[in-house]
């Protein structure tokens, strides 16, 4: 069953709001480090200086990991879309996607603690993982 193909851009949106926090708050971390450790910005000119010099990057390393597995997310979407075979099926693995990355990141800035945040991406590429399969079988009019 298909559904407007522009509620697909919801879970986008939504990606795009948890960058922008993690963004927000990578910023505040380096502002409150640079200031605390009286480091000069040009001193970690590089992501092995940064790494070296500032005491917490979890922030910072989330906001790398944004931008990794999550563009599969974004082609996925922008595909269903074109095509115009967003389904129920489609639209459902998209916004889990999207709470579990969330989760991920909550762990990651937070209390970062490894399991749980590797379960999290554990969960969120299987879950990805099934969007791309619910689009092909789609496109082959499987489903």
């Amino acid at each position: 069953m298909t559904v407007n193909p522009l509620a697909i851009w919801a879970p986008v949106f939504a990606m795009m709001a948890l960058v922008l926090v993690v963004a927000y708050l990578t910023f505040r971390e380096r502002v409150r480090q640079f200031k605390a450790l009286r480091v000069h910005p040009q001193k970690v000119s590089t992501r092995s200086e940064f790494a070296a010099a500032l005491k917490d990057t979890r922030c910072a390393d989330n906001f790398s990991n944004l931008f990794e597995t999550p563009v599969m997310f974004y082609v996925a979407c922008i595909g269903l879309y074109v095509t115009q075979t967003v389904s129920i099926s489609a639209l459902v693995l998209a916004c889990m996607y999207v709470l579990l990355r969330v989760g991920h990141s909550v762990v990651h800035c937070g209390s970062n603690v490894v399991f749980t945040r590797f379960k999290l991406f554990a969960a969120s590429m299987l879950v990805l993982l099934g969007l791309w399969l619910v689009w092909g079988l789609t496109l082959l009019h499987v489903i």
